[in-house]
């Protein structure tokens, strides 16, 4: 493929994402919802193979996200730190043919680790504002944030193959 249609699948690839976390910093009910689509845009990429284009185009979102999102970094942040990699080191542990018991339980660290990083730096973000919930929030945040990672990943890992799909049937 050429050069120029992959800058241009990831530039495209770069302005939804950027859009979609835009909007959650704009709406407070997308926050999440605007993060994790910004997220599948990183998919887009990745589907010519090219690791290469799917950094550039990681990079390029998470730097104009700066300048798009406002006052609401916590939300570029979120997305720079697992949401907006989390597709690229997918694809990367596909290509070297990791042990899928591994992976799952490397990306699954790192995932617990986002969250708690999260938390020590934007409380209000993960939203635990029950005294109870604040006690425990730590405990919640492994244990929660671990069950949910497995149904996240699969959900991306489907949702890579689809957009595979889609692209090669637009002939992009």
């Amino acid at each position: 493929m050429k050069k120029s249609k992959m800058i241009a699948l990831s530039a495209i690839a770069s302005a939804f994402a950027v859009i979609f976390l835009a909007l959650g910093a704009i709406v407070p009910t997308l926050d999440y919802s605007g993060i994790f689509m910004a997220s599948i845009c990183m998919t887009i990429p990745l589907t010519k193979k090219s690791v290469w284009s799917g950094a550039m185009s990681y990079v390029a979102s998470a730097l104009l996200s700066l300048l798009f999102v406002g006052g609401r970094f916590e939300i570029t942040v979120t997305f720079a730190l697992f949401f907006g990699l989390h597709p690229l080191v997918n694809f990367l542990f596909n290509k070297i043919r990791l042990n899928k018991v591994l992976a799952l339980a490397i990306k699954e660290v790192w995932f617990i680790a986002s969250l708690l990083i999260l938390y020590a730096l934007f409380r209000d973000f993960v939203g635990f504002e029950n005294e109870t919930l604040q006690k425990y929030a730590v405990l919640i945040l492994v244990v929660g944030g671990g069950l949910i990672f497995i149904a996240y990943d699969y959900m991306m890992q489907r949702f890579q193959r689809f957009m595979d799909m889609a692209v090669a049937r637009l002939k992009l």
